[in-house]
């Protein structure tokens, strides 16, 4: 199937400047206004049993997170990388010093200035799938923490990423960010094998020099010719099942790849349910893409042992503390229908302020367990502020503990 590989350059073009702005779009909105649909169905009001969750009015998280990444997974998995690899908003960013002519250069044969390639001798050649893995790894580790709810991480997230795509642009010739440092590269290796359903066999021939997603310009005739400078052998924009099978074994970090994803894919969502208290539904419905409290609380233990630098870092991204309750005036409390406003008043109304020493006797009072009382001499004068401590209300001390007092053996 050559409809995709067979595509115009400048239609390609065109829709990727398109996904671009809207890229940078999304961008501005998570770091400037909101983007809020307000009154759309699937407007949520709770994010979980513990309270209020939709503290970030913002839906650019769930737009990003429930609709441009699952397009692209199924742009992947179903039109396989003849689509996606050359209509990525980042592959195209990653090309631009390419288009202006501004790329880094070595003095190459004959004193020309070539565009600088990875070597495959290099350590970026020879571990560059581990270090997608790990940039993988790393971004599900940060979207759990940080990107997931927070409009603010998530914006900072995708405009960093797009300024290490233009800077590996820049650095090396061809499409060294997708080939080298994108982690969407082994995850189409792992999720398509060989070839998407609807991928083109290039390897059987198609009688044309430009194949599937390779490196395109278009001509001064107008017409699509070949931009590619081998910067990677074999390449999977050439002919993807080719580099399938000459690089399923003896690649390095493609075994861990392999072996890793599933169980990485299992315990995010495990996690994400974990986030909400083992809701299932929390999960479900998305609402943990408004769960401003989220940062807060996975990030409790670190802002107990580490305040003084932690603090700074995550003020922002997290929601202000509520405010405590205000205790009432110390004069003129109530207490079992009696106003206490002067000192040493008991129930009855009696005045006591007396004081009694411990007795040996005192382990049982009336049949109830009476609180510990310390060594020696202690001395209990009723005040007007014996039943608050903390603005907590205490529980009331027998008629002896108020200040009254009785011999050895007494029983009341």
């Amino acid at each position: 199937m050559q409809l995709f590989s067979s595509w115009s350059e400048r239609q390609a073009h065109g829709l990727r400047l398109v996904l671009l702005i809207g890229w940078l779009a999304l961008i501005a909105s998570l770091l400037g206004p909101p983007i809020d649909f307000d009154g759309h169905p699937g407007r949520i009001e709770l994010c979980a049993p513990s309270g209020p969750c939709e503290l970030y009015d913002n839906d650019g998280n769930r737009l990003f997170w429930g609709v441009v990444v699952p397009l692209g997974l199924l742009t992947i998995v179903a039109m396989s990388h003849e689509v996606w690899r050359r209509i990525c908003p980042l592959a195209f960013v990653s090309q631009l010093f390419r288009a202006m002519g501004w790329q880094r250069t070595v003095v190459g044969k004959g004193g020309r200035r070539d565009v600088v390639k990875v070597s495959p001798d290099s350590w970026l050649g020879r571990h560059h799938i581990e270090l997608q893995w790990t940039l993988f790894i790393a971004g599900l580790c940060l979207r759990l923490l940080v990107v997931n709810s927070s409009p603010l991480g998530l914006g900072l997230f995708l405009l960093i990423t797009v300024l290490a795509a233009v800077l590996v642009g820049w650095a090396y010739g061809g499409k060294a960010w997708c080939h080298y440092v994108c982690p969407m590269g082994p995850v189409q290796t792992v999720l398509t094998g060989p070839r998407s359903l609807f991928g083109s066999p290039a390897h059987l021939g198609n009688g044309g020099r430009v194949t599937q997603s390779m490196c395109r310009t278009v001509g001064d005739q107008g017409k699509t010719q070949s931009a590619c400078v081998a910067c990677q052998v074999p390449c999977l924009d050439i002919d993807s099942e080719r580099a399938y099978w000459q690089t399923l074994r003896g690649k390095r970090g493609l075994t861990w790849a392999w072996y890793s994803y599933p169980g990485l894919i299992v315990a995010f969502f495990l996690l994400i349910q974990w986030q909400g208290g083992g809701d299932v539904d929390y999960l479900r419905s998305g609402r943990w893409a408004y769960d401003g409290t989220l940062v807060q609380r996975i990030w409790t233990p670190l802002s107990e042992w580490t305040p003084a630098v932690s603090a700074p870092l995550l003020q922002p991204l997290q929601a202000p503390p509520p405010r405590p309750p205000e205790l009432p005036p110390p004069a003129g409390r109530q207490q079992d229908g009696q106003t206490t406003s002067g000192r040493g008043w008991d129930r009855s109304g009696t005045h006591r302020s007396r004081s009694r020493t411990a007795q040996p006797g005192d382990s049982q009072l009336s049949g109830q367990r009476p609180r510990s009382l310390p060594p020696g001499p202690t001395h209990f004068t009723a005040k007007p502020t014996d039943n608050y401590l903390s603005g907590q209300q205490l529980p009331t001390m027998p008629p002896d503990f108020m200040g009254g007092s009785r011999k050895p053996g007494s029983s009341f």
